[in-house]
């Protein structure tokens, strides 16, 4: 490669990271929303398992024990996949960034290549 052309490439703005940069962000909120629903999961969790077994099994259609049941049975089912997701939208993230690092570092290496003779060249002379 030319020095120009290895210059044009070097000025280049590689999208990867700022992409990798809204993932991040991306996940980090949906993993503080994860964590804000397991908090009150467990808050609600707390209340309804703070009646006896025999009121809770007592209940009748459409108590507010049984509805607090379904609540949290309805929370738990999607709250762990959220919560993955966001770790996955994080690794995601981390995989363009290395992308990136990975093409910075071939454009350094082939700089070197282009710049050792004329270095080898003035060391010499």
């Amino acid at each position: 490669m030319s020095n120009e052309e290895l210059r044009a490439q070097a000025n280049r703005s590689s999208p990867y990271i700022k992409i990798a940069g809204g993932l991040w962000v991306t996940a980090a909120i949906i993993i503080m929303i994860s964590a804000v629903v397991w908090v009150a999961l467990a808050i609600s969790a707390g209340d309804y398992f703070a009646n006896s077994k025999a009121v809770r099994d007592a209940a009748e259609a459409g108590s507010g024990l049984l509805s607090q049941q379904g609540s949290i049975e309805a929370f738990k089912d999607w709250v762990l996949p959220f919560a993955f997701l966001g770790l996955a939208t994080f690794m995601l993230g981390f995989g363009l960034a290395f992308a990136d690092i990975l093409k910075n570092v071939r454009l350094r290496g082939d700089t070197m290549a282009a710049a050792l003779p004329l270095i080898k060249q003035q060391r010499n002379g």
